[in-house]
């Protein structure tokens, strides 16, 4: 059985949304001092790979742990798309349940790139025509950066589709595989989440 892991790894190189906070890390216990080794991890809901629970933007939306976990696997189809966004035309006439998109994004982890692929509203209306009930990017966003109201989020939200964000696709194929992906058991907006293929 193969896996293919398609998380970010949670690290200091880990780059974050303009505005966010940095990921941190320390030692708080040690071998030599404590003869036990612990660290301290500072981070945001919505660091590295993660998902946007309804909260997240609708005031009376579900928070993380509100979501059946069912909902986080499934049969899931890798969409490779090129161009500067994801529009109805790069959407197949068939694929499963929960689409994943891999683009030029994977690429661009190193550092923040502001003109990263994201998903549109007409394609994002395709998918929920479609009745997906997860979607997922290999960014830190869905949506255009710079957008004034994220229309993207709250259409797919408002429809109970489930939002993954920060997916590492660079070992992904496109095709349909088995996807599992569970988030952190956690009553916020969203939460770190271990994405796999197989």
């Amino acid at each position: 059985m193969t896996m293919i892991d398609i998380s970010l790894p949670l690290s200091r190189q880990l780059i974050s949304y303009p505005g966010d906070a940095k990921y941190e890390e320390y030692e708080y216990f040690t071998h030599e001092k404590d003869h036990v080794h612990i660290m301290r991890v500072i981070m945001e809901t919505h660091s590295g790979t993660h998902f946007d629970a309804p909260y997240h933007m609708l005031k009376d939306g579900k928070k993380a742990n509100e979501i059946p976990l069912e909902n986080f696997m499934g049969k899931a189809t890798v969409i490779e798309v090129d161009a500067p966004a994801i529009l109805p035309e790069h959407i197949p006439s068939t694929h499963e349940s929960i689409v994943l998109f891999k683009t030029p994004n994977t690429d661009h982890y190193d550092s923040f790139k502001n003109d990263f692929t994201y998903l549109s509203l007409e394609a994002a209306k395709k998918l929920v025509e479609r009745k997906v009930k997860l979607v997922g990017i290999d960014y830190l966003s869905i949506e255009k950066f710079g957008s004034k109201d994220p229309a993207v989020h709250k259409l797919l939200m408002q429809n109970g589709i489930i939002i993954v964000e920060g997916l590492y696709m660079k070992n992904a194929k496109a095709g349909n595989y088995d996807f599992l992906c569970l988030p952190l058991n956690m009553s916020q907006d969203g939460a770190p989440c271990r994405a796999v293929l197989r």
